[in-house]
């Protein structure tokens, strides 16, 4: 950083970063905290709509090596505080969540992480199954909302595991995104065919090691027969690489 007071910006310059486009632009809730009022970020949404650029209505100014303190939220929500944000399970929003960390250089990278867990479906059909179309997937027993702390990545507020969301088709499988459940053992889901026909399932994890945690992806394979459902494999992997929200820089 040159010397005296600087402006943080962003900037994406590799791939793997979070990248909008002028037709879907992408935000981010960004909170930093430093010594004085000029130095900290309450929440500013900085917006990335495919230019080279982050860009923001707000100024934050940078005060030195280890100083400041910063997190962030992707997709950003209006109001939302870093020690707590409501979030709603709609089966689709990914959240992102960069941790709070020291600003040890200028410039400095936001590495974002899943903050949710993903379900996918492998489904497969016996010889014997001749409809071998389905119309919808089910998974109950899930959370119907949550306390993020993005300072932390962490959950709270969870209530029941009572709701109920539907899987998504993506390249012949069926994904989920829900909220944390680390104490998990199981859960139901529901395959609806085409036909009408509906069958049953009951999901176990109980040789799965880590329990629906975030930033981890469970896949499930499973067959459909012509009588009931034959539940295979689970496994559980990182949900893909950690993604670089941003670059802070002076200008």
């Amino acid at each position: 950083a040159s010397a005296g007071v600087n402006e943080l910006s962003t900037r994406v310059i590799t791939e793997g970063q979070l990248i909008g486009r002028k037709e879907e632009p992408v935000a981010m809730s960004v909170w930093v905290e430093g010594s004085a009022e000029k130095y900290n970020a309450n929440n500013v949404e900085w917006v990335h709509d495919g230019g080279n650029d982050w860009y923001s209505n707000s100024t934050v100014l940078y005060e030195g090596e280890n100083k400041q303190k910063i997190c962030a939220l992707s997709p950003y929500v209006d109001g939302a505080s870093a020690e707590g944000v409501t979030i709603t399970a709609d089966g689709v929003t990914d959240y992102l969540v960069a941790s709070q960390t020291s600003i040890t250089s200028n410039p400095v990278d936001i590495c974002m992480s899943h903050a949710l867990t993903k379900l996918v479906l492998q489904p497969t059909f016996g010889n014997e199954v001749t409809d071998q179309t389905i119309a919808s997937v089910e998974v109950d027993g899930m959370y119907a909302s949550g306390t993020l702390n993005i300072k932390e990545n962490s959950w709270s507020d969870q209530g029941e595991a009572t709701a109920t969301l539907s899987m998504n088709k993506v390249n012949g499988n069926y994904e989920v995104l829900v909220i944390p459940m680390p104490s998990c053992q199981s859960f139901p889901m529901v395959i609806t065919m085409s036909s009408g026909r509906v069958f049953k399932a009951t999901i176990s994890l109980d040789n799965v090691e880590s329990k629906l945690a975030g930033g981890t992806q469970y896949t499930i394979k499973l067959q459909i027969g012509q009588d009931k459902v034959t539940l295979g494999d689970i496994t559980a992997a990182s949900w893909g690489t950690p993604i670089s929200g941003g670059n802070l820089e002076t200008e």
